[in-house]
């Protein structure tokens, strides 16, 4: 009967796997299907259309990424705390595992021109999947002068609580910087701007990526491929688990 469970988990898994490795191809199929066009074509198309655009981002009012200080119009913050947890194990001996936790996270936005040969076109990023690149990636050490989990942010000190031994900070972020190549993949807007979809749209997409067209579809592409070939060999061990555990039953 154990068999026959984890036989229907192997399954399931298998399921999602390609279900998420379907939707991964049909973002594939969607960059191919649709042609880039240039800030000048744009005013010839009917808002709703798929438009691809490839040029630099321009920003007036740019943000500046917390923790970098770049100009950007689109950033990710994230604090973590690495420390040493001690605990005792099954045989009851003390063992000191390294472990982390999230202090802070904070994701701003703002509108942007995509900049070519021909013009600009304003993009607004609500409901953009995002690919941007890490901009930092710093460990701030804080062992050596360890006086208790506390963290500084915006000039306030933040306890984190706990006897564990605080190791340090680790400062991620992720931002689409001012300046630099962008590929947008959007809804042309009645008003003349590139954005999200319709509300429940399911063959029309919304993607901003520090990527080029080419990079994204290789990525996207192998990532579809493995998807697969790992969904089938679950499914089959799954299948294998089902039918020897009935099999077992019936003997």
């Amino acid at each position: 009967m154990v068999a026959v469970i984890v036989g229907v988990i192997v399954l399931l898994i298998g399921g999602g796997l390609l279900f998420y490795g379907r939707r991964t191809q049909a973002k594939t199929n969607l960059l191919q299907s649709v042609a880039t066009s240039t800030a000048a074509d744009l005013p010839n198309l009917m808002s709703g259309e798929m438009v691809e655009l490839k040029g630099t981002i321009r920003c007036p009012n740019p943000l500046t990424a917390e923790y970098a200080d770049r100009l950007c119009v689109w950033y990710s913050s994230q604090v973590s705390r690495e420390y040493e947890h001690r605990e005792k194990d099954s045989d009851g001996n003390w063992e000191t595992r390294r472990q982390s936790e999230s202090v802070s996270s904070n994701t701003q936005k703002t509108s942007f021109f995509v900049q070519d040969a021909t013009g600009q076109v304003e993009v607004h990023l609500e409901g953009a999947d995002i690919d941007a690149p890490t901009i930092l990636d710093r460990f701030e050490d804080k062992s050596s002068s360890n006086s208790g989990p506390s963290i500084k942010i915006g000039g306030v000190s933040i306890s984190t609580g706990g006897d564990d031994k605080t190791l340090g900070y680790r400062y991620n972020v992720k931002a689409l910087a001012v300046d630099t190549p962008i590929y947008v993949l959007g809804v042309y807007q009645e008003d003349g701007t590139v954005g999200a979809p319709p509300p429940g749209s399911k063959t029309r997409k919304f993607i901003v990526s520090h990527r080029t067209e080419e990079e994204l579809h290789a990525s996207w592409k192998k990532q579809a491929m493995w998807l697969a070939v790992v969904a089938i060999v679950l499914a089959v061990a799954g299948a294998a688990l089902i039918v020897g555990g009935l099999i077992s039953l019936v003997v």
